[in-house]
Parts: structure tokens; C-alpha cells; sequence
């Protein structure tokens, strides 16, 4: 895939996930304003919403790129632009006086009645589209996932509660709400896992890519202070595969495939990896005794341990 190929598919993706849906409301309420909240204006704004909501579910259906909240907003446009085409009172006045909170309470429904169907939650979508393969396995990324949920239902439902309080006062419809999702909501995902990881911490990683793919969650940035390298992990066995660490920065960062120029390679069997990852074998003796072998810096080899403490 070429370089231009990949901007567009990351381009398209960011659309799809994060931009998609929120155009038709932008629409909606600019429709709405535009017709200084008359009943007409209303109307005209929840067709059109209803409109453009059905062409952007579409071609996000026609991508594999179908949400959630597509179909949610979806409906809601639907039950307001058939209530407003209708005359039905009711919902003309709701729509008139309430448009924001129907829009965070549509929000609030979509996220909690999936799983409460027996259905996976909204963050399942982004979970596949954000995490490798390895770390979707894992059942502590289901429970971060399912907690996540309930973290953005209850968000959506306190902005939707501030937009109820004070329907015309539009600190309380569009700056309070708004602040509330982007700047907590949004950044969650980066402050929300290693808080939950804290309190709840992971079981062992049940394979050897689990093992090699998580050792960032257990580096010492301090232990590896100034420290530079690319280790490459080949893994034999049932669980075959190649996996590679990029430290620098005081980061640490695990990949598939091939690393660009390691400074250490490890050739190892997966049973071999798992039982040192489970202190059933010594390194060291294993090493000796030529279960599994490296090439490169071997200094690199014996500061494992120390940038990756065992996990208790």
C-alpha cells in the first residue's frame, strides 16, 4: 500500500469514527436556528436531518463502517421528522424546546441498551479499530471495554441532564455539554485504562504474544532511562510469530512483524517464553542450557529484567 493509499484509509477511518454522524446534527441545528425556532423551521430541519443521517448510514453500511449511534441518530431523526410531518403535538414541542437533550439522551440509549440486550457495546467498534489484534484477545480489553460504556452512557446522560435543566441558556445546550464530552469523554481512553488497570491489574497473558505484545504495560521508563533499542522476538511452536519492542524516549512500544534494525534478537520457543514469563524457568539457566538462544548486544539481553519487572 502506498504512502498516499494509507493517508486515505486513515482519512476515511477518522471520518467514519469520530466525524460521521456528528455533520447531520450540525446540520439539524443550524437548520433549526436558521428557522428561528418556528414550527416550519423544525420541520425542514428534521427532514433534511433525516435526510442526509440516511445517506451518510449508507455509505458508512456500504464501508463496514456502520456504529451504533449511526442507527441511533438515525432513529431519532426518523420518530422527529414522522411527529413533525404528522403534526403530533407532543413531540413538536419536545423536539422545539428539547432538541439537545434528545440528542445526548439518543446518545445515552444507544450506548446502554446493546449490552443490556445481550449485545457487544459501542466500544467494541472502536476497540477493533484502535487496538491490535493481541490486545483484543485479551478478556481484561472486554472488561475496560464494557466499563468504558457505562462511563460514556453516564456521560451522555449528565449532558443530557444539564441541556434539560436549562433548555435555553446555551451554556447549559452547547458549552457545559459539549466540554463535558470532548475534554473528559474523549481524552478517556488515554486516562481511563491505566486508572482501571491500577485497581483491577491484568491476569498472567495466557500466550507468548500476549506476553511479548504487553511487556510496555510492565516497562520501567526509569530502570531504562536514556536507553535506545529495537528487540525482535522470534517465537516458534503452536503460536508462531514474530513480534518486536521499540524503546526510546522513555517509552516503550510493542509491534507485529519485523523491527527495522534490532540490536537484539531472541529466538524462542513459545512454551520456552511462557514458563520464564511464569518464573517456572530461570532465564539464565534457560539460556545456558540452550532452550532458547539470541544474537546482537547481550548486554541488551541481561537489562530485561530490569526495564521489565516480573509481574506478581
Amino acid at each position: 500500500m502506498t504512502v498516499q493509499a494509507r493517508l486515505g484509509a486513515r482519512v476515511a477511518r477518522f471520518f467514519f469514527m469520530q466525524v460521521g454522524g456528528l455533520v447531520t446534527v450540525f446540520v439539524y441545528f443550524a437548520l433549526l436556528k436558521a428557522g428561528g425556532g418556528s414550527v416550519s423551521g423544525l420541520r425542514v430541519a428534521l427532514v433534511v436531518a433525516l435526510g442526509v443521517q440516511s445517506g451518510y448510514v449508507a455509505l458508512a453500511w456500504s464501508q463496514g463502517e456502520i456504529k451504533q449511534f449511526d442507527i441511533g441518530l438515525w432513529l431519532m431523526f426518523l420518530v422527529g421528522a414522522t411527529g413533525a410531518l404528522g403534526a403530533v403535538a407532543p413531540l413538536v414541542e419536545l423536539f422545539l424546546m428539547y432538541s439537545p437533550a434528545m440528542v445526548f439522551v439518543t446518545l445515552g440509549v444507544t450506548a446502554v441498551l446493546p449490552p443490556l440486550l445481550g449485545y457487544e457495546s459501542f466500544t467494541a467498534y472502536f476497540a477493533r479499530r484502535t487496538l491490535p489484534r493481541w490486545q483484543q484477545q485479551l478478556r481484561i480489553t472486554a472488561s475496560i471495554s464494557r466499563w468504558l460504556g457505562a462511563f460514556w452512557t453516564g456521560l451522555f446522560f449528565v449532558a443530557a441532564g444539564l441541556c434539560a435543566y436549562a433548555p435555553l441558556d446555551w451554556r447549559f445546550t452547547a458549552l457545559y455539554p459539549n466540554l463535558l464530552v470532548f475534554a473528559v469523554g474523549m481524552t478517556s481512553n488515554k486516562w481511563f485504562p491505566p486508572i482501571y488497570l491500577k485497581v483491577f491489574p491484568p491476569e498472567m497473558p495466557a500466550s507468548a504474544a500476549a506476553a511479548i505484545m504487553s511487556m510496555p504495560f510492565v516497562f520501567d521508563k526509569r530502570a531504562a532511562a536514556g536507553a535506545r533499542a529495537e528487540i525482535q522476538f522470534r517465537v516458534a511452536g503452536a503460536e508462531m510469530g514474530n513480534y518486536w519492542l521499540r524503546i526510546a524516549n522513555g517509552r516503550c512500544e510493542s509491534f507485529e512483524g519485523e523491527a527495522p534494525a534490532p540490536n537484539l534478537i531472541v529466538y524462542t520457543p513459545d512454551i520456552v517464553w511462557m514458563r520464564m514469563v511464569r518464573a517456572e524457568l530461570d532465564g539464565a539457566q534457560a539460556l545456558a542450557a540452550g532452550l532458547f538462544h539470541t544474537e546482537g548486544d547481550a548486554t541488551m539481553l541481561a537489562a530485561l529484567s530490569r526495564w521489565f519487572p516480573a509481574r506478581r
